[in-house]
Parts: structure tokens; C-alpha cells; sequence
């Protein structure tokens, strides 16, 4: 409990060292730190394990391949510090049998993984130390009096990750110029939307952007749209995109999404349920 009642992270008045906005915030980390990596890498990871109340441990694994300079080894390296910890330090892990029983068998799994599929030990960890501290945040944000340093190292973690995904910085609205070409056809030059004007550098022909968006929605010309826009108008979660990316559902530039092909899945998707 808080010795003076508030969140240790944002002050906000709380019985607990973390409140439930920022346990909230850092779950969410948690669970893109590993969609993210996985887009940076172009792989999958397979997703498992028990979140009902059963056991912790995640049957998950990544080949060697994905672990290159976009998967900082500090990083992995700073949450599994943070797992080791609060093994020594949450009640829930005050038995030392259980302790040392959840650690065996997660080492049995990632044994396992590195020899029937060449997963990378590492890649194993970063997946599923994720896992282990979202199932035992909440007990941490009651009990542990360091949660904001946790919370500083995990969002380190996740502004790294999103980095290695391309996230975030590169939100923008690409159209092919619907310009008509003298011989017939449309231009199709790839116009960039950063600015309230723009000039296609094939044909010359100056565009606004609601004008360019209207002439190319007209003349059926895709585009590519950030994920906030896709989200907003299509009604679909920004982890859904990532993951209808992740196994190639979808097109993705960057963090924005090329607009028929989620239209096309989605539409498939509707079709089937």
C-alpha cells in the first residue's frame, strides 16, 4: 500500500503503489512489445499458454533469424530482471517450490522449442517474460513500492519496440496521382500527403488533399492510410491490424495500411462468420 495514498507513478489518489489507469497503460505495453518486434522481424510468433487463472508460463517461441539489431538485447534483458524480481518479492511467489517449479518449467519449454524448432532462447524469453508480468501486474502494482521504476524500464522497452516496427513516425496518407496521362491511363505517380498542398512530380499537376482524396476515391484509386484512420472508419483495433499484417492478411507500408487489401480481408471475414 502507498505510504501517503497516491500512485507512485502518475500521483493520482490511490490505495495501491500503482492506480488503474497506469496498470491499465502497462498492459497494453506489455501485450504490443511482442506484436511489434514481430513486425519488425516480417515473422510470427505463435501465441498460447493459460490467462484464466491457470498456469503463467507461454508456450511461445521465435526463430533465430528475427533477432537482429531491430531487437535490443538491453531491453529484453531489462524485463527479465523485472521477472526475476518479483519472484523473489510478490506473495504470490512466497513458496520457494513454486518458485523454482515455474522456472523449471519454463526452461523444460524453451528447451524444448530450441530443439525441435531452432528457437532462440532469447526471442523465447522476451515473448514470454512479457507474458509473465502482465499476468502478475496487477499483484505487483498493490505490493511492489518500485513499480515506477518498472514503469519507466517498460515504457524504455516499448518506445524501442516501436521503433524497430516503424510505429508511429511514419503515420501517413499515400495516393497514386489520379491525374488523367495525355495517352490515355491515369498517372499513378505515388503522391506523399505532408502538407496541405502537393505537386506530382510526373504530370505537374497541384493537388490539395481533399481534392486529390476525392479525385482518387472517385476514379477508384487506392491509397494507403494510417492505422488511426483505418481504425476510426472501418471499426477495427490497431492490434487487429498489426496482427492481419503480421500473417499477411494485409498490406503494410510503415504504420500505414494499404486501404482495398483491409477493406478485402474484412469484407472475406464478414463472408465467413
Amino acid at each position: 500500500m502507498s505510504e501517503n495514498g497516491d500512485c507512485v507513478i502518475c500521483g493520482a489518489k490511490n490505495t495501491h503503489f500503482g492506480c488503474g489507469e497506469c496498470v491499465h497503460k502497462m498492459r497494453t505495453m506489455l501485450q504490443e512489445i511482442p506484436e511489434f518486434y514481430a513486425l519488425a522481424a516480417g515473422e510470427y510468433w505463435p501465441q498460447g499458454g493459460n490467462t484464466d487463472g491457470g498456469s503463467s508460463e507461454r508456450s511461445i517461441g521465435l526463430r533465430v533469424d528475427c533477432l537482429d539489431g531491430r531487437a535490443p538485447r538491453e531491453a529484453i534483458f531489462a524485463l527479465e530482471a523485472w521477472e526475476r524480481d518479483w519472484r523473489e518479492t510478490l506473495t504470490t511467489f512466497a513458496n520457494g517450490d513454486e518458485v523454482a517449479s515455474s522456472l523449471a518449467q519454463r526452461q523444460r519449454k524453451a528447451t524444448a522449442w530450441s530443439g525441435s524448432d531452432s528457437m532462440d532462447l532469447l526471442g523465447v524469453t522476451l515473448t514470454g517474460v512479457c507474458h509473465f508480468l502482465n499476468i502478475h501486474l496487477a499483484t505487483a502494482a498493490k505490493e511492489h513500492p518500485a513499480i515506477d521504476e518498472f514503469h519507466k524500464e517498460l515504457t524504455s522497452a516499448h518506445k524501442t519496440a516501436r521503433r524497430a516496427a516503424r510505429e508511429g513516425n511514419e503515420a501517413v496518407t499515400i495516393v497514386l496521382c489520379p491525374a488523367d496521362k495525355p495517352g490515355g491511363g491515369l498517372c499513378k505517380v505515388e503522391l506523399i500527403l505532408t502538407t496541405a498542398e502537393v505537386t506530382c512530380p510526373a504530370c505537374a499537376t497541384v493537388w490539395s488533399q481533399t481534392r486529390l482524396l476525392a479525385v482518387a476515391r472517385a476514379a477508384d484509386v487506392d491509397t494507403w492510410q494510417p492505422a488511426a484512420v483505418v481504425s476510426q472508419y472501418l471499426g477495427i483495433p490497431g492490434s487487429t491490424l498489426r496482427r492481419w499484417a503480421r500473417d499477411g492478411s494485409v498490406k503494410r507500408r510503415g504504420h500505414s495500411y494499404l486501404w482495398s487489401s483491409v477493406v478485402k480481408h474484412q469484407t472475406q471475414l464478414s463472408e465467413l462468420a
